[in-house]
């Protein structure tokens, strides 16, 4: 092997890691963009979770119910510090909560530490759509707004 063809070898080889290395990088790169979209994403989400929602409404089969007299003034307030306040009927309780964001379901515990869990089906800065997690409530929609129905 002559000198001319070796020099066109080594060439060869050093281009075809420059590739290499430049699909490693590129590689890289997306990787990391990805880790940052889903990282802003989650603490989007629990910004977004983190406020006081007021029922608004159920919804069963494409129907709207208003909620009873009795409901009027139900809430449920999530805090930045994993915990949260609600009425329900009346009844106010408080516990602490975590968010799967993935799987997107919340899961509020009591002071027993029994749960329930909150399908989410929809969550922006002005509604908070849930199912909660029992067979007496399958199928239907709890819908909630961060202003308070009049």
């Amino acid at each position: 092997m002559d000198l001319s063809s070796r020099f066109v070898t080594r060439l060869k080889t050093n281009e075809t890691q420059n590739k290499n290395n430049m699909k490693k990088k590129v590689l890289t790169f997306v990787i990391l963009c990805l880790i940052a979209i889903t990282v802003f994403s989650q603490t989007l989400n629990k910004n977004t979770l983190c406020k006081k929602w007021y029922l608004h409404h159920y919804e069963h089969l494409w129907i709207d119910y208003e909620p009873e007299a009795n409901e009027k003034n139900d809430f449920i307030q999530f805090n930045n510090d994993m915990t949260y306040v609600s009425v329900d009927i009346g009844q106010e309780s408080s516990g602490k909560w975590s968010f799967n964001n993935k799987e997107k379901y919340i899961l509020m515990y009591d002071t027993n530490d029994d749960y329930i869990k909150l399908l989410v089906k929809k969550l922006d800065s002005d509604a908070f759509v849930f199912e909660i997690e029992i067979k007496e409530m399958e199928g239907i929609e709890i819908h909630c707004s961060n202003t308070k129905k009049q």
